[in-house]
């Protein structure tokens, strides 16, 4: 049977719960406080509890020493991040000021380091270069009157001695190394340097003299150098 429109519009719904649904409670132990203070004053509850009441049940007494124990190990946790925090926004401007010198004085060591292995390369370069090609010096009188593709072959060379360097075919301090090993030595890269002169169009004359191309042999005056012919380097 049909209802009538009055029926209809008096119709309800079944009731059903409105109350709000509570979020099930967390286990005691997983509320621990967030803060030092709260940490301290609930530890100091639990101790004085467990102090006077003797007549605590097993369980709950379990329960609670545990809580004391984790309590005690937060109070630890939260002073030292408070200590630690303290410390921080404390001497944040000293050691800001004190890594911009330490970074300052690492940029000082690695010129330094820098300018040492120049010089070694350099080394390397007077001792082991190949007595039957012409030599370009690395100090010549006039630098600029040097041409530019004599330049370019003395870096070659020296980028390759560089490069023997850093696969140890190159003594890496040439100072340390005895005389009979540096003729060793010689011998041993003498095709490596003569390969990369002839690459950058440095054709090999035996017969050269230091005055056949005054760009390539040109060097300081031998008067400039006379103290170093007794040194044993040289030998």
């Amino acid at each position: 049977m049909a209802k009538s429109e009055y029926e209809q519009s008096s119709y309800k719904a079944p009731p059903y719960d409105t109350r709000k649904r509570r979020k099930p409670r967390k286990p005691v132990d997983e509320e621990l406080p967030k803060s030092l203070s709260a940490c301290k004053k609930q530890l100091r509850s639990i101790t004085r509890l467990l102090g006077k009441d003797k007549g605590l049940p097993s369980t709950k007494r379990i329960e609670l020493e545990r809580r004391a124990k984790a309590l005690t190990l937060l109070q630890g946790q939260l002073t030292n991040s408070k200590v630690d925090k303290a410390n921080a926004t404390r001497y944040h401007g000293v050691k800001f000021i004190e890594r911009k010198k330490v970074l300052r004085k690492l940029a000082q060591e690695e010129k330094k380091h820098a300018d040492l292995q120049d010089l070694l390369v350099n080394l390397n370069y007077t001792t082991y270069y190949p007595d039957e090609i012409k030599y370009i010096s690395l100090y010549p009188v006039d630098p600029l009157k040097t041409p530019a593709d004599v330049v370019e072959k003395r870096e070659a060379i020296r980028l390759a001695i560089k490069d023997a360097m850093e696969r140890n075919d190159l003594p890496k301090d040439p100072r340390e190394v005895s005389t009979e090993d540096r003729m060793a030595i010689r011998r041993n890269n003498r095709t490596l340097l003569r390969t990369v002169s002839k690459a950058h169009g440095q054709e090999i004359d035996e017969s050269a003299s230091e005055s056949d191309n005054e760009n390539e042999a040109s060097a300081p005056n031998l008067n400039e150098i006379k103290n170093d012919e007794d040194d044993e380097f040289f030998a």
